[in-house]
């Protein structure tokens, strides 16, 4: 080698220099419908690209597999979906062709129309490179307050009822309940109400949770009282990972849902 040629820094020299460079990156975007910040995918982008530019780095996606299923129906009677993808991404150098084993990550988009793959690519994007060249944003899962009330509140009404004298119908003996509490149903009003779900677009929400729908002419609270403790946990689990998914999943904004109310408020959930 010539005195005065360079060595050739390796792929992952490269991008260990690249994460010494980068620093933190700042909330730019602003969920205004539930008042939070975040880094937007591209501000990471806009942050890393001319870094990677200079090192002669690229990365190379390609999603593996999606799927589509329905998650619930708008006020409106659009239909929401969710699309679930997931991608693999390969560092590759352009000085010297070398590739680091490809790392593979899930993205979620929720969407009415034919945008859900696009915003789960975007999160599945942005969430590998910010995790990849760790990126702090101050945000922590454990520290996620909303679905700890959320277990909090499912694990007491699931708890055994004291009962002083002979039995209840739907208690067993030793005072455990069959049945859903009205605390259970309580809480899953109050999930529905957080996520702007109307008892009408809640209900197949639910029936696709338990895997059944109410009978004709049934009531929702009616319905909620009938099902068992172990089910209405599981509800108020599953309403509560949608609370989450809603305050990270994407970037992108989800459609609207229209209200018929002059203020803009969803009616509320009248179960309870």
């Amino acid at each position: 080698m010539a005195a005065t040629e360079k060595p050739t820094l390796g792929l992952v020299t490269k991008l260990s220099t690249i994460m010494g460079e980068l620093g933190s990156v700042k909330k730019e975007g602003f969920n205004k419908a539930q008042g939070y910040r975040f880094v937007r995918e591209s501000d990471v982008v806009a942050a890393l690209v001319p870094l990677l530019a200079k090192n002669h780095i690229i990365l190379h996606t390609s999603i593996t597999s999606h799927d589509r299923s329905p998650l619930y129906t708008t006020q409106s009677g659009a239909q929401m979906w969710l699309t679930t993808i997931t991608v693999d991404g390969t560092w590759i150098d352009g000085d010297t062709g070398e590739t680091l084993p490809a790392s593979t990550w899930v993205g979620y988009g929720a969407d009415t129309g034919d945008k859900g793959v696009y915003k789960a690519m975007t999160g599945a994007e942005k969430y590998m490179l910010m995790k990849g060249f760790l990126i702090s944003t101050g945000d922590d899962p454990e520290s996620d307050e909303k679905v700890d009330k959320a277990a909090a509140a499912a694990g007491a009404a699931k708890g055994p009822v004291k009962v002083t004298r002979g039995t209840q119908a739907g208690v067993q003996r030793g005072g455990k309940s069959d049945l859903a509490t009205t605390a259970q149903v309580s809480e899953i009003a109050k999930q529905a109400k957080e996520l702007n779900l109307d008892a009408e677009a809640i209900v197949p929400v639910i029936a696709k949770i338990i895997g059944s729908e109410p009978s004709e002419g049934q009531n929702i609270r009616e319905w909620l009282g009938a099902l068992t403790g172990d089910q209405a946990s599981g509800i108020i689990t599953a309403l509560a990972g949608m609370a989450t998914f809603a305050d990270v999943a994407v970037d992108a904004p989800v459609e609207t849902v229209d209200n018929d109310d002059e203020d803009g408020d969803p009616p509320p959930l009248a179960i309870v």
